[in-house]
């Protein structure tokens, strides 16, 4: 398939492509071989692993002009470690010259947007396997549910965390555990509620440091119903379903209990087993 329209996946793997040409040169520049190994060879194949899976079970053709840009650019970066190799597949690509003497390949701007929505897909799968294999026998229908908004305590933790944001440094204080504490302490009056409370921020502390400021917002910044149904066909392949349906805890007609909705948050959608 070629053209310029793209798919969420086509624009995944593509963006994928150029966090990885980043963090492997920055891995290679830092003297860090080990570490760019794992970005530029391991990752760029789990990457590619990933789309390839996601057009198969979506029975759509995979982009030529993207897996070309991947496979160039994978042939470059793992050219210092795996030199032969390079250059037995730069020639199989029809490359002229030599691997080794190639220009470094040119990386567009990381969406960060984007690769939290990959993310999202890849995190939501390895949730419902481990709850499809969790499952009792004799259920019969499975939903995934998402919801949109977080409830109040959450809400109120994720304003306090984007005050204590420092934005020209992409940081946290260095205090930001012993103020949490003291702000938990302070503002949560249940005991139980407080250690939610630092359990939820710390690990919001880490999306953070991941995806930047975007993971503070109070709502979910992309569509997950969309993403969701995009991928309904590559879901059902996945976890071994005949068919799965995707929807939100709002919807009055899905009449989710209170049981299961107490376990969906934006970003972390929940496989309804029933």
């Amino acid at each position: 398939r070629s053209g310029d329209e793209l798919n969420f996946m086509d624009k995944v793997l593509d963006n994928e492509t150029n966090r990885l040409i980043k963090a492997t040169e920055d891995c290679f520049a830092a003297m860090q071989f080990r570490e760019g190994l794992q970005k530029g060879w391991f990752e760029m194949m789990i990457a590619r692993n990933d789309y390839r899976s996601w057009c198969q079970d979506s029975d759509i053709p995979m982009h030529e002009g993207v897996v070309r840009k991947w496979a160039e650019s994978l042939i470059v970066l793992i050219c210092p470690i795996c030199p032969h190799w390079s250059e037995a597949l730069w020639k199989d690509l029809g490359k002229e010259g030599l691997a080794v003497k190639a220009s470094w390949p040119i990386a567009g701007e990381e969406n960060k947007l984007l690769t939290r929505q990959a993310k999202f897909l890849r995190d939501s799968i390895k949730n419902f396997r481990n709850q499809v294999g969790k499952a009792k026998k004799g259920w019969k229908d499975a939903t995934v549910v998402v919801a949109e908004n977080y409830p109040r305590w959450k809400v109120d933790a994720l304003l306090w965390m984007q005050t204590q944001f420092d934005k020209e440094s992409g940081s946290f204080p260095a205090t930001f555990m012993k103020d949490l504490k003291d702000w938990s302490t302070t503002n949560v009056s249940d005991k139980k509620q407080v250690k939610f409370t630092m359990q939820f921020v710390s690990f919001m502390k880490k999306e953070v440091e991941d995806v930047g400021e975007m993971a503070m917002d109070i709502k979910c910044p992309f569509d997950q119903l969309a993403i969701l149904k995009e991928s309904q066909a590559y879901l059902k392949a996945q976890l071994n379903l005949e068919d799965v349906g995707i929807g939100s805890i709002d919807d009055a007609e899905l009449a989710v209990p209170d049981r299961v909705s107490q376990n969906v948050s934006p970003g972390k959608p929940y496989l309804w087993i029933r």
